[in-house]
C-alpha cells in the first residue's frame, strides 16, 4: 500500500524520496501514545519503525517484555506510522491498546511525514544514525533480528 501511495505522489511531483544513507534527518516532532509531545533534536542511535499492524505487533511484543529503560539504555526509539489508520480506529482501539505498553511509542500521524521514511511491505525498518546523519537502513522481520539490531 505504501509503495502505491509513494508512486502516485512521485508521479504527481508532490513528494520527494524517502531518506537515504548519508542524508541528514532533521529533528522530529512527534507525539506518543498518551499525546505527550517529543522532539528528537538529535536522532537516536537506532530508530525502529513500523508501518503496518503486524510489524508493529512484533516490535511491541518484543519491547513489552524488556526491562524498564531498555530503549533509552540502547539509545533507541520506536516510531509507529499510524497515518493511514482511520481516526475512529485510532481513537477507539489502537491508542487505548498502546497506552497499556510499558514503553514509549512515538506516532506519525501525518501521511506526508511517514512517506519520508523508507519501508518494505511486511518488514520493520531499522535506521542507524550518527548524530542526525543516517548511516544504515535495514529491513527485518523477527524479534531475534530486532534484538540484534538494538543491542549491537
Amino acid at each position: 500500500m505504501k509503495k502505491v501511495i509513494i508512486a502516485l505522489l512521485m508521479a504527481a511531483g508532490l513528494w520527494s524520496a524517502p531518506y537515504q544513507v548519508g542524508q541528514s534527518v532533521m529533528p522530529l516532532d512527534l507525539s506518543d501514545q498518551f499525546g505527550k509531545k517529543h522532539t528528537l533534536k538529535a536522532m537516536p542511535k537506532t530508530l525502529i519503525m513500523a508501518f503496518e499492524k503486524g510489524t508493529g505487533a512484533t516490535v511491541n511484543e518484543y519491547l513489552a517484555v524488556q526491562p524498564k529503560g531498555y530503549l533509552a539504555k540502547h539509545k533507541a526509539a520506536f516510531v509507529a506510522d499510524i497515518s493511514l489508520m482511520p481516526n475512529f480506529i485510532t481513537e477507539s482501539f489502537a491508542l487505548p491498546k498502546m497506552r497499556k505498553y510499558p514503553h514509549t511509542v512515538l506516532l506519525i500521524r501525518d501521511e506526508e511525514q511517514g512517506l519520508r521514511f523508507p519501508g518494505e511491505d511486511g518488514k520493520i525498518t531499522v535506521m542507524k544514525f550518527r548524530g542526525n546523519f543516517l548511516t544504515k537502513i535495514e529491513f527485518i522481520e523477527t524479534a531475534s533480528e530486532l534484538k540484534a539490531v538494538i543491542e549491537q
